[in-house]
């Protein structure tokens, strides 16, 4: 009897443990906005080919832009909204302040890559971005010759 106690009492234990575990896996693997924005700072950095001062404004727009957006997405949480459209607005508020942050910072060349890598380049834009990467490729052959 005190034998089936013990025997469910650690594999209590066991299965407590290893939830424990797992909610902290979770939690660590969670990425916060200052890392996201890091991140982010990151890849454009390669894309867009930036330069120092170009990357650091990049990065202090994210860090900044990043965490507000995330504060008031947690603060509609928290009030209990539930509308998808509330949280989709705010999302597409902060991501248009970020884009306008962008504009005043990167070449017209380098914007109009980081707009056809986000996916919001026109057909239009798009035949002027491929006439210039032609030109410049063009001008980079010319140099080696």
């Amino acid at each position: 009897m005190t034998r089936d106690i013990i025997i469910k009492l650690m594999l209590t234990l066991a299965v407590l443990i290893s939830a424990t575990v797992l909610r902290a896996q979770n939690k660590e693997e969670e990425k916060t906005p200052e890392d996201m924005a890091t991140e982010e700072a990151n890849r454009l950095e390669r894309l867009l080919k930036l330069e120092p001062h170009q990357t650091f404004f990049i990065d202090s727009i994210l860090q900044h832009d990043m965490r507000a957006m995330h504060d008031e997405i947690e603060a509609l949480r928290a009030s209990g909204t539930q509308e998808y459209t509330v949280y989709k607005q705010v999302q597409n508020r902060w991501v248009d302040q970020i884009d306008s942050s962008y504009r005043k910072i990167l070449t017209e060349y380098q914007y109009m890559i980081y707009r056809r890598d986000i996916g919001k380049l026109s057909k239009e834009e798009l035949k002027v971005l491929k006439a210039m990467e032609k030109a410049e490729k063009k001008a980079r052959k010319a140099q080696k010759e």
